[in-house]
């Protein structure tokens, strides 16, 4: 975030991230994502070859590797060093929704908790600003299948471990009863919210257009709750505007 100026390149901001790894004697555990303005709508964007424009926001999501075990995080904020009113708004409502989340994540409850939770934040707020018109149960749909998918076309989390997306939570299958939360779980907390300029399947508000937001910590579970290991990497909105383009 220091480093981030306003005509940066998505692999500069890459290259200072992954020099920070190799630097403390570890490795990147994925290919780092670095999005800015419409790619931060696209999932699993990897391309990191353009520059990011003024007034855009970029979304990074980035995790090293320590002795075998991964990491992965990531963090959304403004080039310019300040969000706009309409990024604000929607970086705000992630933010709350994945607060949601880790809430959630306690000792005993359903691996769905997490998803359940946020979702419910997100869809009440898409329709709070009006990006959807109609009630927070068609919002959500029978099973959080609804219309709020639209904006939120992934997981809330997935287990982590010796791998990025670790075996057991939510990827479990069908069969039996589903997996509860236990003590010394790492999982991820990852809620989004992406509205592509390029999609042609939905009528994108013109405000929130090119927007794209994810917020990702690492969180155990313990049996006094949620204990958020990646909790020193800023996300407050005030610390993020305190923070970008400081180095320059």
């Amino acid at each position: 975030m220091r480093a981030t100026l306003p005509g940066i390149a998505e692999w500069e901001i890459q290259s200072v991230i992954e020099a920070a790894f190799t630097a403390r004697e570890s490795c990147w555990a994925y290919q780092s994502i670095v999005g800015g303005g419409d790619n931060a709508t696209i999932l699993h964007y990897k391309s990191n070859s353009d520059r990011i424009a003024e007034g855009d926001l970029v979304l990074v999501d980035a995790g090293c590797e320590v002795s075998g075990y991964a990491s992965d995080i990531t963090r959304t904020w403004p080039v310019s060093g300040s969000f706009s009113q309409p990024q604000r708004e929607i970086y705000e409502l992630v933010l709350k929704a994945q607060l949601a989340g880790i809430e959630s994540c306690k000792a005993g409850n359903l691996w769905t908790s997490m998803h359940h939770a946020g979702s419910r934040v997100l869809a009440q707020g898409l329709i709070d600003l009006g990006v959807l018109d109609c009630s927070l149960d068609e919002a959500l749909g029978e099973d959080f299948d609804g219309p709020f998918r639209d904006y939120f076309m992934h997981g809330t989390g997935h287990m982590l471990g010796l791998d990025v997306h670790d075996v057991g939570g939510g990827r479990q299958g069908d069969d039996g009863p589903e997996r509860r939360l236990e003590p010394g779980m790492v999982l991820t907390v990852e809620p989004g919210l992406y509205f592509g300029s390029w999609r042609d399947d939905l009528e994108i508000p013109e405000r929130y257009s090119g927007i794209g937001v994810r917020i990702e910590d690492d969180v155990l579970v313990t049996v006094d709750g949620p204990v958020v290991l990646t909790s020193s990497c800023p996300k407050t909105i005030e610390e993020i505007e305190a923070l970008v383009g400081s180095e320059g």
